[in-house]
């Protein structure tokens, strides 16, 4: 077990580590891996633990972007009122000792397929910022997402710009926060730049963006007063309903939705977030009012 004190420290643990053919975890919260090492899905010879590693807790902001360290825990992010988006996602991950423990870039290693951070994330169109004995680098979430970290890098913070408007961050689950999503929307409104994204979790191996939905927002709102019709709402749901049918891979059939469940839950949701951003000009028809918050949705949609 190598304790690091700063990000310098563990790049030459994790170095010499990877060097000596040793299987290497990195251990933040431990939320996800303890229970793996227990149960003995992964098996690791070198565990570098990174809770003294302070400089990973650091949260920043700058003119355009904001900063937020690997090791900042759904709780410091829950109360974070630079990005209200990501704080009503923190705040709906798992019970609270997660919480307490859990960390961003715990999320960004576990990669869940509805993973709460993840999914909005996504729709942030976040960077991921790493250290590796080559120095430092970054690159676009799904870049990373696809490539994996280096067996001898680790994550030292995720970018994303400033809010610029409403975000809604939504999620089907058995029990609101107490379970992981079964599906997840994330959408984020731009007045500035007169855009809107939107991410869904759940359906494939990971979050995946709407583009086609997204286009067809750009075109129909009134970015002068942030207003959009009633049918255009409607169509946003069924484009994502229609977009989600072709991720693929897509996640096999559970006890938790099959994948028709999961593509009509990803519209249903979209609808609500996208009309929780925008001002309907009257209630969009198919698209039910979703339930007391702004953060969680329980049980089928």
């Amino acid at each position: 077990m190598f304790r690091p004190r700063t990000v310098g420290e563990a790049v030459e643990m994790l170095a010499a580590a990877h060097d000596s053919g040793a299987a290497v975890a990195l251990l933040g919260g431990g939320t996800d891996l303890v229970p793996a090492l227990r149960s003995g899905e992964r098996v690791a010879g070198v565990v570098v633990a990174l809770r003294r590693v302070l400089e990973l807790r650091v949260r920043g902001a700058g003119a355009d972007s904001l900063t937020i360290g690997a090791g900042a825990t759904y709780t410091d992010l829950a109360g974070w009122s630079l990005s209200p988006g990501l704080a009503r996602a923190a705040r709906v991950v798992g019970s609270v000792q997660i919480r307490n423990t859990g960390t961003v870039g715990g999320a960004l290693g576990s990669a869940r397929p509805a993973g709460d951070l993840l999914t909005f994330l996504t729709a942030a169109d976040a960077e991921v910022l790493t250290a590796s004995p080559r120095g430092l680098d970054r690159q676009p979430l799904p870049r990373f997402l696809a490539d994996g970290l280096a067996p001898d890098a680790l994550v030292t913070a995720v970018r994303l710009a400033r809010p610029g408007g409403p975000q809604v961050y939504l999620k089907i689950g058995d029990r609101q926060a107490a379970y992981p999503a079964v599906v997840s929307c994330a959408v984020l409104v731009d007045r500035v730049r007169h855009r809107l994204t939107c991410a869904i979790g759940g359906v494939g191996l990971l979050p995946a963006r709407m583009g086609d939905a997204e286009r067809y927002a750009r075109d129909e709102v009134d970015w002068s007063t942030g207003t959009v019709s009633p049918t255009a709402a409607r169509r946003f749901g069924d484009l994502v309903v229609e977009a989600a049918a072709r991720i693929t891979p897509a996640l096999p059939a559970g006890p938790r939705g099959s994948a028709e469940y999961r593509w009509h839950a990803a519209g249903v949701l979209a609808g609500r977030a996208f009309a929780r951003c925008l001002h309907v000009t009257a209630p969009p028809a198919g698209v039910p009012g979703g339930p007391a918050g702004d953060s969680a949705v329980g049980g089928q949609p």
